[in-house]
């Protein structure tokens, strides 16, 4: 065992530590190992940015983003102590409904050109309520992205966050819109329908994040979950991989490896320091340089030089 213990121990020697035995030279700094890890680096980075332009085109692209958006909003819901949103057959017609009718009549607002306001869909769908709220986005490339952006809209955040909303749905589109294709997203909020006395019933006014409180004298709404039918879970598990947990996980590696280049050069420099090598001082700098502007080359800034036109309504 001490045998072997040792056997180890001058292994991570001649490794990290500028010694007799590599020359004053530790292999970590001084092999390709470094070499090699940037290649890796930037085939690992290179592989994203290409997903980022494919995936919008894939068959997943719709089911995982609306599954995320319904979990971005649940978490922050949680997070700030309030009732998490159950996901609603009826509202993901609804808004089903109303990403069609933007499409085919080219137009992207709470309200069509012939004046249906949101609450129509609500209706064609046999959804039932008291309370209601739609936010809209076009032109997204990621659920983070129109999420955030919804959050630091005020209208929209006052629907994320609105404790008197039960219920959630979500229709994600693609297709022409003036002109070009483009992706659609209507989300929903609801909460269902309590019989009370009948009273005037008012026309909401329309405004960004539109919500709207009113009472209607009906059945009880019918409540489904909603199960995604995906084909392929493999394929929907390598998406969700790609578009979630991918770009954190690289960034972590990075992170990482950057920091234990950093401390290498350091115990390198200090540890024998009447003897350096310059040449490779300068290049694991250069290296260390490198993988220091890869963290900052992140998920968000990749998508803000890919050309699209996000907006929100």
């Amino acid at each position: 065992m001490k045998i072997m213990l040792k056997k180890i121990v001058s292994k991570l020697q001649i490794l990290f530590i500028p010694c007799q035995s590599n020359n004053y030279r530790p292999k970590f700094l001084a092999g390709r190992l470094l070499f090699y890890f940037f290649i890796i680096v930037i085939l690992l980075k290179l592989a994203f940015v290409s997903f980022l332009f494919y995936f919008p085109e894939t068959l997943f692209f719709a089911e995982i983003s609306r599954t995320y958006l319904i979990e971005l909003t649940n978490q922050e819901r949680e997070n700030l102590g309030i009732n998490s949103l159950r996901e609603n057959l009826q509202l993901d017609k609804a808004a089903l409904l109303k990403a069609q009718d933007m499409l085919d009549k080219d137009y992207f607002s709470h309200q069509s050109p012939e004046g249906i306001v949101p609450w129509h869909w609500f209706g064609e769908a046999d959804y039932s309520y008291q309370k209601a709220g739609e936010n809209l986005g076009i032109g997204f490339l990621d659920s983070e992205e129109i999420y955030w952006a919804w959050y630091d809209s005020p209208s929209h955040q006052a629907n994320l966050l609105n404790s008197n909303f039960q219920d959630i749905g979500i229709a994600i589109l693609t297709g022409e819109f003036e002109g070009a294709e483009t992706t659609v997203v209507v989300q929903l909020f609801g909460s269902p329908l309590i019989e009370k006395v009948p009273e005037k019933e008012e026309l909401p006014k329309i405004v960004s994040g539109a919500a709207e409180e009113k009472e209607i004298v009906s059945g009880p709404t019918q409540e489904s979950e909603v199960e995604p039918e995906v084909k392929g879970i493999l394929g929907l598990n390598f998406f969700r991989f790609m578009t979630i947990t991918y770009d954190d996980l690289v960034q972590k590696i990075i992170f990482f490896s950057l920091a234990l280049i950093i401390i290498s050069l350091m115990v390198n420099i200090l540890v024998k320091f009447n003897v350096q090598h310059k040449d490779l001082i300068w290049k694991t700098v250069l290296l260390a340089a490198i993988l220091g502007l890869f963290v900052l080359i992140n998920k968000e800034l990749i998508i803000q030089f890919i050309p699209h036109s996000l907006s929100i309504y």
